[in-house]
């Protein structure tokens, strides 16, 4: 599992934009991305265009309008990690004042999920003009990632709950700060935000709805959430919330990801940034004890946040460990997985 963190502090940026354009820069509307080479700095702006349309259009119904300044954008290749950071400065107004973004990790994980998962960021920062609630803008950023990861995210949601490491959903909702477990913020939070937006309909009408119960349950300083799922889900609160979305979670979990091909034409820059593959990825099984496998907390790829005094009073584990699906069933014998495919010009 990929974790990627956004930070939204008040930080000067730490890149200058140059006069004149490097021999690694490629400048578009809204991005100046600089990447290991040129080749790769000019696919990675095209992708980023593509993907700031495709992301607003998915949550907002329309375009955001051109920044007023590029956002800096920086591409470093690796092999052996992979994430990202993007920061946001929000003005009083409110609004986006500057945001800077950071993506490391291999070519193709950076083009099918981190770099769309960034953007999303952004999307969700111009709409509510601050910083937005940990579980949500992480929960829904990984929407925008492709199937393996979205898949990934979903079955540890279900061993950390059944490991008693879920964080309960009126701790969750609040937190300001990432938890020193954030790996269970991501995967949680991507779970209630897909049960919510399913709930509310699917596709743009259930995004505009989980937004609108997001913003008011941002209000009174971020505690109005009893309220705002009463009044926006109908729940009796957010506990009911919770043991109706756990009870969803019982059944194993089962995803058919689309298995093409890359369609750009072999040998164009982006078909190789990409890879041409058919290769199909594996699935992971049970333990032989037949308990979940778990992996250890992701820590060398993000930057750890402690919790402030008030959120780490809060943090204890959902008691008793939840038994979500039988342990046998973690993964499902009908999960079929191919390789990632870039939406292409949806």
């Amino acid at each position: 599992m990929t974790l990627r963190r956004t930070l939204a502090l008040a930080l000067p940026l730490l890149f200058a934009i140059a006069g004149t354009s490097r021999a690694d820069e490629y400048r578009t509307e809204n991005f100046t991305v600089r990447a290991p080479n040129k080749q790769l700095a000019e696919t990675f702006g095209k992708y980023a265009e593509k993907y700031r349309v495709e992301k607003a259009m998915e949550w907002l119904g329309r375009e955001m309008p051109k920044w007023p300044r590029p956002c800096p954008l920086v591409v470093e290749v690796t092999e052996n990690r992979t994430g990202g950071a993007t920061t946001f400065t929000f003005s009083n107004s409110p609004g986006v004042q500057s945001q800077e973004m950071k993506i490391f990790g291999p070519v193709k994980q950076l083009l099918d999920s981190v770099l769309p998962h960034e953007i999303t960021h952004t999307v969700l920062a111009y709409h509510f003009g601050q910083a937005v609630p940990r579980w949500a803008d992480e929960g829904g950023s990984v929407l925008s990632e492709n199937d393996k990861e979205r898949l990934d995210h979903d079955i540890k949601c279900r061993e950390f709950l059944n490991a008693g490491r879920g964080i309960p959903l009126r701790i969750l909702f609040p937190m300001k700060e990432y938890p020193r477990d954030m790996i269970v913020l991501y995967a949680q939070g991507y779970s209630a935000s897909a049960y919510l937006i399913e709930l509310g309909g699917g596709g743009l009408k259930g995004r505009t709805k989980f937004l609108a119960f997001i913003e008011a349950g941002m209000q009174r300083g971020g505690k109005n959430w009893e309220a705002a799922i009463k009044s926006h889900y109908s729940f009796d609160s957010v506990d009911d919330l919770q043991a109706k979305w756990i009870d969803s979670l019982r059944k194993p979990p089962v995803a058919i990801a689309a298995a093409s091909r890359s369609k750009e034409p072999a040998g164009s820059p982006v078909a190789q940034a990409k890879g041409n593959d058919s290769r199909g990825y594996e699935t992971r099984t049970n333990v032989g004890n037949g308990q979940p496998q778990l992996e250890p907390p992701i820590a060398a790829s993000v930057r750890a946040a402690t919790p402030n005094a008030e959120d780490r009073s809060l943090l204890k584990p959902l008691p008793p460990p939840l038994k979500i699906g039988a342990a046998r069933n973690t993964l499902s014998p009908e999960i079929v997985l191919g390789p990632p495919e870039v939406p292409m010009g949806r």
